[in-house]
C-alpha cells in the first residue's frame, strides 16, 4: 500500500507542477498582452489625429469608417488592456485580443504585399515603427499566442468536462 500512495502522491505533485508552469505561461501571456494594448491605447488616446491618419494610410476604409475605427479601437484596446491586467472577464478579454492581432497583423499583411512605405501606427508617433518583416513578426507572434493559448484553453476545459 504505500507504494501505491506514493505513486499516487507523485502523479498529484506532477499535476500540480503542470497546473503551475500552465498559471505561470498564462499569467505572462496576460500580462504581455495587457501591456501590448495598453502601450497601444495610451498614445492612441493621447494624440487621436494621428491615429485617424495612420488608419487612413492603409487605405483600406473610407472616411466615415475610419473616424469610426480611430473613435474605438483605442477604447476597445484600454478595455481589453484593464480586463487582461486585472484578471476581469478573462476568457473574453483574449478573445477581443486574438481577433485584434489577427486584425492587425492582417491589415500590416496587406499593407505590405501592397508595396505601402508607412508606419505601422501601433504606438503613436514616437514609437511605431514601418510596415516591414519586423512588424510583421512581432504582431504575428502575438496573434500565435493569442489562438495558442485560446485553443490550449479548449483542451483543458475538454479534458477537465471528460475527467468529472
Amino acid at each position: 500500500m504505500g507504494k501505491i500512495s506514493k505513486t499516487t502522491t507523485a502523479s498529484k505533485t506532477t499535476v500540480n507542477e503542470k497546473q503551475s508552469v500552465w498559471y505561470f505561461i498564462d499569467a505572462f501571456l496576460m500580462w504581455l498582452f495587457g501591456i501590448v494594448m495598453l502601450a497601444a491605447a495610451i498614445p492612441h488616446w493621447e494624440n487621436p489625429y494621428y491615429f485617424l491618419g495612420s488608419v487612413y494610410a492603409y487605405k483600406l476604409v473610407d472616411p466615415m469608417l475610419g473616424q469610426f475605427t480611430a473613435v474605438f479601437l483605442p477604447s476597445i484596446q484600454l478595455v481589453v488592456a484593464i480586463c487582461l491586467i486585472l484578471r476581469i472577464h478573462v476568457d473574453a478579454a483574449y478573445i477581443v485580443t486574438m481577433i485584434l492581432f489577427g486584425l492587425f497583423f492582417f491589415v500590416q499583411l496587406f499593407a505590405f504585399g501592397g508595396g505601402l512605405d508607412i508606419s505601422c501606427g501601433c504606438f503613436g508617433p514616437e514609437h511605431s515603427s514601418q510596415i516591414g518583416i519586423k512588424s510583421l513578426m512581432f504582431v504575428g507572434t502575438l496573434f500565435i499566442f493569442a489562438v495558442l493559448r485560446i485553443i490550449s484553453l479548449m483542451l483543458y476545459r475538454s479534458r477537465y468536462k471528460e475527467e468529472q
